[in-house]
């Protein structure tokens, strides 16, 4: 039973991670936009194309939630067959 925890443990880890990741770039893409360029200096501070950069994360990001969700139909049909 303990095993049976731990792998599901990992999958909802999974889940929530894309989807936490999704969400942030859905509704917060300028916050994930400094996030993203703190940490690795992906975009720069140029202020004359945030329309386009949000747009572009914003999509990104309704990407992995869409992501999220058939993995998560994926995991319940594996659950449904029995293993």
């Amino acid at each position: 039973m303990s095993r049976l925890l731990g792998i599901g443990a990992l999958y909802l880890l999974m889940f929530l991670g894309w989807a936490g990741v999704g969400l942030l770039l859905l509704f917060a893409p300028g916050r994930a936009e400094n996030l993203l360029h703190n940490g690795f200096g992906l975009f720069s501070e140029d202020a004359q194309h945030q329309r386009g950069k949000k747009l572009v994360l914003r999509l990104i990001g309704v990407g992995l939630l869409a992501f999220a969700v058939r993995f998560a139909f994926g995991v319940l049909a594996l659950l449904r067959q029995g293993g």
